[in-house]
This record gives structure tokens, C-alpha cells and sequence, in this order.
């Protein structure tokens, strides 16, 4: 008989089902292979999560057949860049590591002159980043994966450097710490960074509300909240999506915050785009687009 051989693999569940007193988990690696893992012990495994699970197998079998030793959901590991990787290992639609990610917006976040704008900024992205660099920007329009959310804010933050050249009268401070935190209350609006739905809190209240709650309560800790810093960080917040009926609490009001909204749909929207493009063929149109009001795009060479 072979000698039975213990590994590590990730993998993501597409199935569980019971035969022989067993549990049969079909899983899928980065990879595509397709493999069957077996347990007796009902592990509670989420279909569509991705696991690092520690299998059992006979040393030279031919069958994609192993027994379970051990199961971790990737969401509960401490390594995050191990996360990272193994995620993007699935879905590669965020070209940017979660290292390079943390460099670059730290890099942003230390352009901030104003004392009150930069604490703020640097606290929150501080006390969130294990949920900021790690989840997704939404659940299906855009930036929907791994990531997204630090990718998008990254976007977002290279556009600002050429409006900031261009108009004068623009205030850095604020456009860099607005961009950083537009998007910060979708770690509370959304459930999590697999599979990821809308929390109770994000259907209540979504993550405008969420994140100028997050500048106030932060702003508290301080001692700033009554400071014109803070008003204008929050405004930025709560009028980003641009008018009411796309949920925008207020119109924008401030030359900074008329920016924000514009940068913040310019990369949501041409992302989306390019992926689409990604996918056709030269010569021929792209998919009706959701977000550009299922408008078909053509691909030239």
C-alpha cells in the first residue's frame, strides 16, 4: 500500500454531501482541478467559501481523492498577505497586491498637511486596514472583488494629482482624504469579502451614513468635532454619489467635494469598461454595460 502523504491546499467548496457516513466535499483549486475531500466530522463547510484545508492522500494515487484533516476558512487567518495572495490566486481582476496597496495609499495619506484632515485619515485607514485592503468596493457592479476597495480608493487618489495640477484652486488635503474615505463604511455595509451581500446595517443605513459616522466618532476621540475640518470631511462623505436619487445624502457643496463625486464615478464606471473590453474581441461590441446605462462599446484595434 502507498504511503499516505499530508498537504496544504486552498481551495474553494463547490459542494457537500453525505454517502457512507461520510461528508464528500467537491472543491475546486486555483487552478480549476476539480477534487473530492472526505471527513467524518461535519466541519460546517460554506459552499462558495474558499478554505485552507489540510488533507491526507495515498502518496502516487491516481485519484483527486483525499481525506480531511483539518479546515480554516481563509477569512479567519492572521497572515493577511498570505489572504491576499491566495485570493487573487481565484480571481486575479485586482492587479495590485495588498503590500503594494498599503504602500501607495500610505504614501497619500502622508501628502496630508493639515494636522486634524491627517490624523483622521490615518487613524481610521489604521484601525480598519484589515478589512480595507482586503475587501471588495461592491457585490456585482464594480471593483466586486478581493480588494477592490483599496484598488478603487487607489484609483481615485491618482486622478485627484491631475485635477489638483490643473485647478488651482482645489485643496489637497481634503480631495486626498476624502478619496481615502469616501468608501470606508462598505466594511460595515457589506457582509464580508467572499460572496458578499448587504448587512442589515448597509440596507438601513449604507456606507455614506457609515462612514461620516466613522469621521465624527473619530473626530470625538480627538477633540476636532467642531472643527471646519471636520464639517467639510463629512460633507464630502454623504454628497459623494453626486444627487439624492443615487443616494447621495446632499449634493455636493464644496469645490472638493463636486470632485470627488466626479473621479469617484469616472473610476468606477471606465473599470468596468475595461474589463468589459478585456473580454471582446476586436471588432466587435461589448456586453450590454450596467453602469453605462447598458450601453455596448466598440472594440477597435
Amino acid at each position: 500500500m502507498s504511503d499516505v502523504v499530508k498537504q496544504i491546499i486552498y481551495a474553494r467548496i463547490k459542494g457537500v454531501n453525505t454517502s457512507d457516513s461520510m461528508y464528500n466535499a467537491t472543491v475546486e483549486l486555483a487552478d480549476s482541478t476539480i477534487m473530492n475531500v472526505k471527513t467524518n466530522q461535519d466541519l460546517a463547510l460554506v459552499q462558495g467559501r474558499i478554505y485552507k484545508l489540510e488533507i491526507a492522500k495515498q502518496a502516487n494515487s491516481e485519484r483527486n481523492v483525499a481525506f480531511l484533516v483539518n479546515a480554516t476558512s481563509l477569512v479567519d487567518l492572521t497572515v493577511l498577505e498570505t489572504v491576499d495572495k491566495v485570493y487573487r490566486s481565484f480571481d486575479n481582476r485586482n492587479p495590485i497586491s495588498r503590500d503594494v496597496l498599503v504602500d501607495e495609499i500610505t504614501s497619500y495619506i502622508n501628502k496630508i498637511d493639515n494636522k486634524i484632515l491627517f490624523d483622521i485619515t490615518n487613524n481610521l485607514i489604521n484601525e480598519n486596514k484589515n478589512k480595507f485592503y482586503l475587501y471588495p468596493a461592491a457585490s456585482r457592479l464594480h471593483h466586486a472583488y478581493v480588494g477592490g476597495l483599496a484598488y478603487h480608493t487607489l484609483g481615485m487618489l491618482k486622478q485627484c494629482d491631475s485635477f489638483i495640477e490643473n485647478y488651482s484652486y482645489l485643496n489637497k488635503d481634503y480631495l486626498y482624504a476624502g478619496c481615502i474615505l469616501h468608501d470606508l463604511g462598505k466594511i460595515i455595509e457589506f457582509s464580508g469579502i467572499e460572496n458578499t451581500e448587504y448587512a442589515l446595517e448597509g440596507q438601513l443605513l449604507g456606507h455614506l451614513v457609515i462612514g461620516a459616522e466613522f469621521i465624527h466618532q473619530e473626530a470625538i476621540k480627538l477633540g476636532v468635532e467642531k472643527s471646519q475640518e471636520v464639517l467639510l470631511l463629512e460633507h464630502m462623505v454623504i454628497s459623494h454619489h453626486g444627487q439624492p436619487n443615487f443616494g447621495a445624502c446632499k449634493r455636493p457643496q464644496t469645490a472638493e467635494a463636486l470632485v470627488l463625486w466626479y473621479i469617484d464615478t469616472l473610476d468606477s464606471k471606465l473599470r468596468v469598461l475595461g474589463e468589459q473590453l478585456d473580454a471582446t474581441k476586436e471588432g466587435e461590441f461589448t456586453e450590454a454595460i450596467g453602469v453605462l446605462e447598458k450601453t455596448r462599446f466598440y472594440k477597435h484595434n
